[in-house]
């Protein structure tokens, strides 16, 4: 039974600092044992979280212990044994606890013997941190995090009220953190906010977003006003950023979203990164509202990316793979399949992927989604590779996924997991890559190829291809954009220029694929110029596996 404490007991705990060091944070607690009584005073988070019996206890380390996993209690009770009994100053160490909701959450706890005056251990004292819950505000910057601007969504949804949401993004940060150091960079982060803050007033909430983004709402402002406001703000960042004395010229691009009526706090996130990629890579940095009165296309593009979000959390339901084959130029035999994207939902149908990858691609889940499609696509046709050990699965990579540091492990576990050969996999880079340094795109590929994967450029002739490609990344396949192939015949700009590639090509041992194949006549008019393969309607659409199967095994 946990013994009454005297007033005299607990009188060294009642000090202002303990209380101010446990309001400091949510997920951060700390606390105190008196080692001659054994009588601990723990942060009151940390007692409301765990459902602990009261912010004084007596004999804390082994009321605690009960709460920890019974994988991780007996190294706890060793550690802290050996603190208790003088055999080590310090408790480090990480462990699982339980919750008041009975869940294990990840904590590590740090903690250190400090001596009285006669030189014996008098208090002992640390902090625990909880891994299971995030802190509101960014060390960085000192601002609200991506946490607490969630949480301010779902206050607007559910409060039925609307505001007006400018996302900022930082242009070519990563200059800065080269020339200077990552430490620097940190600080002129700071410096932004603080610049954010006294352009738009204390009263109003900025939030640092992941990377080098800033958020802001406007509950009461008019979409005219909110141009007026980021030319201050370009203003501002240009000329007044300074760390140390020094002038950090900043240049940004910003996109706003209008949340009215039926959004959620994932599809306004994806709405303002799309806002903001657009004011980047289109408007070249200057504002980009994704929508001025959510109404017609637009309206459809945040309800669609909402309806998507909650598929992706349901287990990806309403997506699912097509397949569209690859035929030979020789034999016009099959010899692979493009995995294709596609989702279906209630008031939408079939969606195709040029209508939600753009929208879905910067949003924090697509690496996850990008991982589903390899291995569903994977799983789907392995009966197809052990059929024909020649067969080739070409699945597309984008810039999201590439530049994700779990990349490389998580191509290796789904390897793994399906048993799919690498040498039956061609990776199709998208047009989104051009957004990688070249130098890491390079690594990224020579991993790939390193395991035996296959490399394609798809979309070749588009803004991201250039022959210079070929020099720099082991490359296999080159397909030609349907917008070059679909006007082959007449256009005779189009016909110099695939000849021209086409035989650089062969010069070099890359394949060429022409998609876009339509008809009959398209495919004797390109057999004059050096390709391997084809992909088009003429073959088959996209279709599931179940009708590709039957197309071309008579399954």
């Amino acid at each position: 039974m946990q013994p009454k404490l005297s007033d005299i007991e607990l009188s060294s705990f009642d000090s202002r600092l303990f209380e101010g060091f446990a309001s400091t944070s949510l997920k951060r607690y700390v606390y105190m044992c008196d080692m001659t009584t054994n009588i601990s005073r723990w942060s009151r988070n940390a007692v409301e979280y765990f459902g602990l019996p009261d912010e004084y206890m007596y004999d804390a380390g082994s009321l605690w212990a009960e709460h920890i996993h019974p994988d991780d209690r007996q190294m706890y009770l060793d550690d802290i044994g050996a603190v208790f009994d003088g055999r080590q100053l310090k408790h480090e160490i990480d462990y699982r606890a339980r919750n008041d909701n009975g869940e294990y959450v990840l904590c590590t706890c740090h903690g250190v013997v400090m001596k009285g005056k006669d030189g014996e251990h008098d208090l002992f004292v640390g902090t625990l941190e909880n891994h299971g819950i995030a802190d509101n505000v960014d060390a960085a910057t000192s601002l609200y995090n991506v946490y607490e601007f969630l949480q301010y969504i779902k206050e607007l949804k559910e409060g039925g009220r609307s505001a007006l949401e400018l996302l900022i993004g930082i242009n070519s940060f990563s200059e800065i953190n080269d020339m200077y150091s990552y430490a620097f960079g940190d600080r002129v982060l700071n410096s932004v906010g603080v610049r954010l803050q006294e352009i738009l007033g204390n009263s109003r909430r900025i939030y640092r977003m992941d990377g080098v983004k800033f958020a802001v709402f406007f509950p009461e402002a008019e979409i005219p006003e909110i141009y007026d406001i980021y030319r201050k703000i370009q203003y501002e960042m240009k000329y007044n950023v300074f760390v140390d004395g020094i002038r950090i010229p900043i240049s940004v691009s910003a996109g706003a979203v209008l949340l009215s009526g039926d959004f959620d706090e994932f599809s306004a996130q994806g709405s303002a990164r799309y806002a903001l990629e657009h004011s980047k890579v289109v408007e070249h940095g200057e504002l980009y509202v994704f929508d001025d009165e959510l109404k017609g296309t637009n309206r459809k593009k945040l309800e669609l990316i909402s309806a998507m979000r909650k598929s992706m959390l349901a287990g990806y339901d309403g997506f699912f793979m097509c397949y569209q084959p690859l035929i030979s130029s020789e034999k016009e035999k099959l010899i692979g399949a493009e995995a294709l994207l596609r989702w279906q939902g209630e008031g939408f149908g079939v969606v195709m992927p040029g209508v939600f990858i753009p929208l879905l691609e910067n949003d924090p889940s697509f690496f996850d989604l990008g991982n589903w499609i390899l291995r569903k696509a994977m799983s789907e046709s392995l009966h197809l590779v052990e059929n024909d050990p020649e067969f080739v699965l070409n699945v597309n990579i984008s810039y999201t996924q590439l530049s994700h540091q779990l990349f490389r492990e998580s191509v290796k576990a789904i390897m793994s997991e399906t048993g799919f050969p690498a040498g039956n996999l061609c990776m199709e880079l998208t047009e989104s890559c051009r957004q990688l340094d070249k130098s890491f795109l390079a690594r990224q590929i020579n991993f790939l190829t390193g395991l035996g994967i296959k490399i394609a450029i798809d979309d070749f002739g588009t803004g991201f291809s250039s022959l210079n490609l070929l020099s720099e990344l082991p490359v296999e396949t080159l397909k030609f954009d349907r917008g070059f192939t679909k006007d082959i015949i007449t256009n005779k700009v189009n016909q110099t220029i695939i000849k021209a590639i086409t035989e650089c090509a062969k010069e070099l041992h890359v394949h060429v694929c022409l998609e876009g194949m339509e008809n009959r006549e398209m495919i004797e008019f390109s057999k004059r110029f050096c390709v391997y393969s084809y992909q088009g309607y003429y073959y088959s659409r996209p279709i599931v596996i179940k009708q590709f199967d039957e197309l071309y095994y008579g399954a």
